[in-house]
């Protein structure tokens, strides 16, 4: 886990980088500019980026033999909050029509068509939503309203203006935000798991207590709690529950023998055969069990799957003689861990058994004492190596 942590936070560190290397970019785009050349027909629309018109002035019209002269006025109107400049104002006229005088901007006269070019020392840039004015008087046929206009120009954009820039910049800020309570999660799952597994270890070595203090009457059972609770989260592995069901089994398997702690000493390490009384006694430790876990709520099913760990699979167990899948599954996995700890150790009544009688023991007892379902589980543990226990050859 710690690995996985660290190659997460070490790619979101590199994440980082080139993120931030991307706003170093963005940043100096954002300086730049870039200028493109237009082309439009000159028309008083307000949606285009550049506006205008070119208008006969009424109050200055006069006949010359079969011509008219007026005066013609021009505005160029920028739409944008960018510069506009290298413009060209292109007019077609009439044949043998002419310029008498004009005004704000430099005039080349064709048979058909005027040029109009920015002055040398001033109007060379239309400033952003600004304007600039000109004007001219032209002598051409009395009909002609300067209708065909075509406008050539130059608008130069900052690089944050485009919609692709927008498109990047946004998109960044959205990344690094993402980032940044990604980052703020994983530490914060972080010191939760952290927190969580402190507190797993505290229930563990505080259940370990119980179990070392119910085993601290008899030398020859300390650790079996332990050892069972291995063997059992070992099965329940195998049979495919989840991981949460094997640590439950695991937490419960510590507490199976709690109930010994109300037995006497003389029963317990008693080295012989118990009479009926002293078994009798002896088996009232799964009731006990049952009782004392009865209201610890933070294992489910704990009492009832202590209460059953002596039941067997034939129904002869004790106390209540369930039979097969009446007994909980979790009560089936403790009893065959339970009982394979007892053969593989040494106890007060004899010595443990050899792995060849263990592997008889249970094929004998599969269906009558053992689940059957379990024994081929723990026959393979036993060829595998699984339990941590050396047996005699």
């Amino acid at each position: 886990m710690k690995n996985s942590f660290f190659w997460k936070l070490l790619s979101l560190f590199i994440a980082l980088f080139f993120l931030c290397c991307a706003g170093l970019v963005i940043l100096t785009l954002s300086f730049s500019t870039i200028q493109t050349s237009q082309s439009l027909k000159l028309e008083a629309e307000s949606k285009k980026d550049l506006e205008g018109a070119i208008t006969k002035n009424p109050e200055k019209q006069w006949m010359r033999q079969l011509e008219m002269g007026a005066q013609f006025d021009g505005v160029l109107k920028n739409n944008t909050p960018s510069e506009i400049s290298k413009w060209k104002v292109i007019i077609e006229i009439p044949p043998k029509s002419y310029i008498d005088s004009s005004w704000n901007g430099e005039y080349t006269v064709t048979d058909h068509q005027i040029q109009i070019l920015p002055p040398s020392d001033y109007n060379q840039i239309i400033p952003p939503n600004g304007s600039i004015t000109f004007g001219f008087i032209l002598y051409s046929q009395p009909s002609f309203q300067a209708d065909d206009v075509t406008v050539e120009y130059y608008i130069t954009k900052k690089v944050t203006e485009l919609t692709g820039f927008r498109i990047l910049y946004y998109s960044a800020i959205i990344l690094l935000i993402v980032i940044f309570v990604y980052l703020i999660f994983m530490f914060k799952l972080r010191s939760l798991q952290k927190k969580h597994e402190y507190d797993r270890q505290f229930i563990e070595q505080t259940l370990k207590l119980f179990a070392n203090t119910i085993e601290a009457k008899d030398v020859y059972t300390r650790g079996h709690s332990v050892r069972v609770s291995i063997y059992a989260k070992e099965i329940a592995k195998r049979l495919g529950l989840p991981e949460e069901e094997q640590m439950n089994i695991y937490y419960i398997s510590l507490l199976h023998d709690i109930g010994k702690i109300g037995i006497k000493d003389s029963i317990l390490t008693k080295p012989g055969r118990l009479d009926s009384d002293e078994y009798a006694i002896m088996k009232s430790h799964v009731i006990k069990s049952g009782e004392i876990l009865s209201d610890f709520v933070s294992l489910p099913g704990a009492s009832e799957i202590v209460r059953h760990h002596h039941e067997r699979y034939d129904g002869n167990g004790y106390p209540d003689q369930l039979k097969g899948n009446f007994i909980p599954l979790f009560s089936r996995i403790i009893c065959i861990a339970d009982s394979f700890d007892a053969m593989t150790s040494d106890r007060c009544y004899r010595k443990q058994l050899t792995k060849e009688e263990v592997i008889v023991e249970l094929k004998k007892n599969s269906g009558t004492q053992f689940d059957p379902q379990l024994v081929p589980i723990m026959l393979d543990m036993l060829e595998c190596g699984v339990a941590p226990v050396e047996l005699q050859n």
